[in-house]
């Protein structure tokens, strides 16, 4: 009996001890940059009137260039490489490939991802989300 109290009275020392640990404040983050420039990888979906899926996986180079990996899934699944040229003003960044395939618009926000444009305004599917092509800051090698 004498140890239970004493291995009683020493647990409840020990979480009276630990439980008047005073934390530290957590220090302030610097904030985050966002870089001013539209160049980089970009990844995300695409609207599709006549696929089940529309992924996109772009570069946006400095000479103006693009390369766009479009993954279309239908019954199967087919993967195009496109190549192409972008222009980019007032936060539009309109983009033509070279096959005069496709032509995309996007509005770049105010986080860097890029939301695509359809009839001059940002699109919106039929619950109201927009399709973002979201930024990659350090692009993923596979």
């Amino acid at each position: 009996m004498k140890y239970a109290c004493a291995l009683s009275a020493l647990l409840c020392g020990l979480f009276v001890a630990c439980s008047e640990e005073k934390s530290e404040p957590l220090p302030d983050l610097p904030p985050v940059e966002i870089p001013a420039t539209v160049f980089g990888y970009y990844s995300g979906r695409l609207p599709c009137d006549d696929c089940k899926l529309l992924k996109v996986d772009m570069d946006l180079f400095e000479d103006g260039k693009v390369l766009a990996v479009r993954t279309k899934v239908l019954d199967s699944v087919s993967v195009d490489t496109l190549h192409g040229t972008f222009v980019y003003a007032d936060s539009i960044a309109k983009i033509s490939f070279s096959d005069n395939e496709a032509h995309w618009v996007f509005k770049r926000d105010k986080v860097g991802n890029l939301a695509f444009m359809k009839a001059g305004d940002v699109y919106r599917d039929a619950d109201g989300l927009k399709a973002v092509m979201v930024r990659f800051y350090k692009k993923i090698n596979k």
